[in-house]
């Protein structure tokens, strides 16, 4: 297993101080973790201890083992793109077809899904919005904001107090921070490209109690720092353009937790809110007399 797959198989039992390591090293990856303890905890504003209990954590008994399995990577990868274009050209010999290509790729990308790190973090997702306790706000930039109104269409059928926040609604967005609370989740979706605004709404919430639960790409938004859960999900694929397809398959995933978490309760939700819907459609008999 290489270290970049160990850091996203732990990325769920990390610390805040941790995945500040974790989303440095992965984002300058192999080079940022090539220097001194010293160095890396700098870069990461934490501690050279909190470093030493990041490799610990990954599996490796010293900081220079670590490094010298990023460097043992390095030295196999020197050889990894003949490899891959010799893949490549099977793979065009195989199926020419660019359609056969983007459909593979998305199949492999949506079974890195069952990973036991992103398995776990769907389990501890569920935990925190099944609890109707709470109150929970959705977010996602210019283009994941279609996959956080998803699923908050889908999860108002299942348990109220669900709300979306709109990343256009400019200057609304922040004044939602003030009615924010301990009591409150914000799910966040965040891609590569992160958005500064979605960052800073994340990290102000955070800062008032909010929990956090994002999802985010392998290379990690920073809000990954203030999360409680990250849910780390592919977005590249054969295409020039990044797909929302893992993100949504995860999301319809944790759904589906919800579902059988709120049981009953979701079942009672939804007869209501069909019950709802035919009245509001249909004009009472009070209102047929006067007419």
């Amino acid at each position: 297993m290489t270290v970049r797959a160990r850091i996203e198989e732990h990325l769920s039992r990390l610390s805040g101080s941790e995945r500040q390591i974790a989303r440095l090293v992965i984002e300058k990856y192999p080079v940022s973790a090539l220097g001194g303890i010293e160095d890396l905890a700098r870069q990461s504003g934490v501690s050279p201890p909190t470093v030493t209990r990041f490799v610990r954590r990954l599996g490796f008994d010293r900081f220079v083992d670590f490094q010298r399995a990023i460097r043992l990577e390095v030295q196999d990868g020197e050889v990894s793109p003949l490899a891959l274009l010799q893949r490549h050209q099977a793979l065009d010999a195989a199926d020419g077809t660019p359609d056969a290509r983007l459909i593979g790729d998305l199949a492999a990308s949506l079974g890195k899904l069952q990973s036991p790190a992103i398995l776990e973090a769907l389990d501890a997702a569920a935990a925190l919005l099944a609890d109707e306790r709470r109150r929970i706000s959705f977010l996602g930039g210019r283009w994941s904001s279609i996959a956080a109104q998803y699923f908050a269409f889908q999860l108002t059928s299942l348990r109220g107090e669900v709300h979306t926040v709109l990343p256009q609604a400019s200057g609304v967005v922040e004044d939602r921070i003030a009615d924010f609370g301990k009591r409150d989740v914000l799910v966040v979706y965040d891609f590569r490209r992160y958005q500064p605004e979605t960052i800073a709404f994340a990290e102000t919430s955070a800062r008032r109690g909010v929990r956090v639960v994002l999802f985010t790409d392998p290379e990690l938004s920073p809000i990954c720092d203030v999360a409680d859960v990250v849910i780390p999900v592919p977005v590249a694929t054969t295409s020039p353009l990044d797909t929302l397809v893992p993100a949504i398959a995860a999301t319809d995933a944790l759904l589906s937790r919800l579902v059988a978490r709120i049981g009953a309760r979701a079942e009672k939700r939804m007869k209501m809110l069909e019950q709802l819907r035919r009245t509001a459609r249909e004009p009472s008999g009070i209102e047929k007399g006067r007419r």
